[in-house]
């Protein structure tokens, strides 16, 4: 339980009652002093905080403004170099056009240094007869203006008159109400030369292009009339040795018919010397016939793509089969033949009548050019998929530069002070046009008093993507 608050009356009487003697005495006054003391000292160190705390907002505030003013004066210095290092005239005046700041490159377009400007009225460089209508323009500039192509005739460096473009736009509004204008000067006067120089290289090298496209055209058309007239002439040719062609092997094959007349003595017996010349005779007909034949294939080739009859065909049979036809002309001049045999199971996807025309055609190659007691040899062998036959021979050789014309029609080549060798140079190029048309190929190579290598390579299967024709069908 708590005691009732005694009330003033009951304060006064137990005041009365007790008897305290009134005179001050020297601890109560030391006490009473000590207890200010620490009141003020508290109050003072209170203070001395809220000082300190100030002081450290007035630091604060003060590095803050610091900051803002270095930053400031970076932006000022950035401005100032970009404004002086500008490719355009810059100036900035008042609102009366009182020149205030100018760039280098306004220095340069007025011929004036940028300090001398300052402080001149930009009407002074306008060309006298503007300005009056400069002024007034200029005076009904307001606040936050902006203006763009302003045409002004301004007077430039050395006295020149040039049409200035001027693009003016408000930057300050100041206390008193006056505004500082930045004004873009561009010399359309260069521009426009350049504009003009731009035009008159353009219409000449248009000019150029046109001279340039119709020359080509020129020749372009001269090319096709002389491609037309080749093909043409080609043609014609090519007509004229198949129908040649035909017209002499008529004669050639009744030749050989009474040829063979004669040597069975049907009318008659003949002598020895009479059969010797009937012989030689017989000789120089097979040798023009297969001359006319070789000319009819080149003739074929010319005309137009070649038809095949492509199977799977023995690839040593087939080899045997074109050595039957070249033997004579091997044991007739003394050279010697060898035939390396591969596997007889083997076979390769191609026209077995155009094959052994082309092994034919290497072999009499060979043996033509190889001195008597020289050697051919025959050897073939599969290699990436691929048949490669190849004819070796011991003859004089070919230079390896002229290696590639040997493959060029009705080119033959001989060693100085040789005896011509017959023929009409259509064997081996009617032979690569064969092998190229089987996707295959016949190459050479070889060593001068060594002997020439031919090799025929053909794919041992048909390949995608390649195209051969097929054999004739009847309807």
């Amino acid at each position: 339980m708590t005691a009732p608050v005694p009330s003033n009356s009951d304060t006064e009487r137990f005041a009365n009652s007790v008897d305290v003697p009134r005179e001050p005495s020297a601890a109560h006054y030391e006490g009473a002093t000590r207890q200010t003391s620490d009141q003020r000292h508290e109050e003072l160190m209170y203070a001395f905080e809220e000082l300190s705390v100030a002081e450290e907002e007035l630091r604060a505030q003060q590095e803050t403004l610091l900051d803002t003013f270095n930053l400031l004066e970076i932006q000022r210095n950035r401005y100032r170099t970009m404004f002086d290092l500008a490719p355009d005239p810059y100036v900035v005046t008042d609102d009366s056009g009182t020149i205030e700041e100018a760039n280098a490159a306004a220095s340069g377009m007025l011929g004036l240094a940028a300090k001398h400007l300052v402080g001149k009225a930009l009407v002074t460089f306008v060309d006298g007869r503007s300005r009056s209508e400069f002024q007034t323009q200029l005076h009904a500039l307001g606040n936050g203006v902006h203006v763009e192509k302003w045409m002004i005739e301004t007077i430039v460096r050395d006295g020149r008159l040039a049409t200035v473009e001027a693009t003016v736009a408000t930057l300050e509004t100041r206390p008193d109400g006056t505004s500082t204008l930045c004004w873009l000067l561009r010399d359309m006067s260069a521009r426009r030369e350049t504009e003009e120089s731009m035009q008159a290289l353009n219409r000449s090298l248009n000019a150029r292009v046109a001279q340039r496209t119709r020359e080509l055209e020129l020749a372009l058309e001269g090319e096709q009339i002389a491609r037309r007239e080749a093909e043409a002439a080609n043609r014609i040719k090519s007509e004229l040795f198949a129908r040649l062609s035909h017209e002499f092997r008529t004669p050639l094959h009744a030749v050989a018919g009474y040829l063979e007349i004669l040597q069975q003595n049907i009318h008659g017996g003949l002598n020895a010397e009479q059969r010797r010349d009937v012989g030689r005779i017989h000789q120089a007909q097979e040798h023009l016939l297969t001359l006319v034949n070789m000319i009819l294939d080149f003739a074929k080739l010319e005309g137009g793509p070649i038809e095949l009859s492509m199977a799977e065909i023995p690839i040593e049979e087939t080899l045997r089969g074109a050595e039957a036809l070249v033997a004579p002309q091997f044991a007739k001049k003394g050279v010697s033949y060898t035939h390396r045999s591969g596997d007889y199971s083997l076979t390769v996807f191609a026209d077995r009548e155009k094959v052994q025309q082309i092994l034919v055609n290497l072999l009499a190659n060979a043996v033509k050019f190889t001195p008597v007691g020289g050697a051919v040899e025959l050897d073939w062998r599969v290699e990436d998929d691929d048949l490669r036959v190849r004819v070796r021979d011991t003859g004089s050789g070919v230079p390896e530069e002229k290696l590639d014309q040997i493959f060029e029609p009705f080119v033959q080549l001989r060693s100085p002070g040789s005896v011509p060798s017959g023929g009409t140079g259509l064997g081996l190029p009617i032979s690569r046009d064969l092998a190229r048309a089987m996707g295959g190929d016949v190459t050479a190579t070889s060593t001068l008093g060594v002997g020439s290598v031919f090799t025929l390579t053909l794919p041992l299967r048909k390949r995608s993507g390649h195209k051969l024709s097929g054999p004739k069908t009847g309807n």
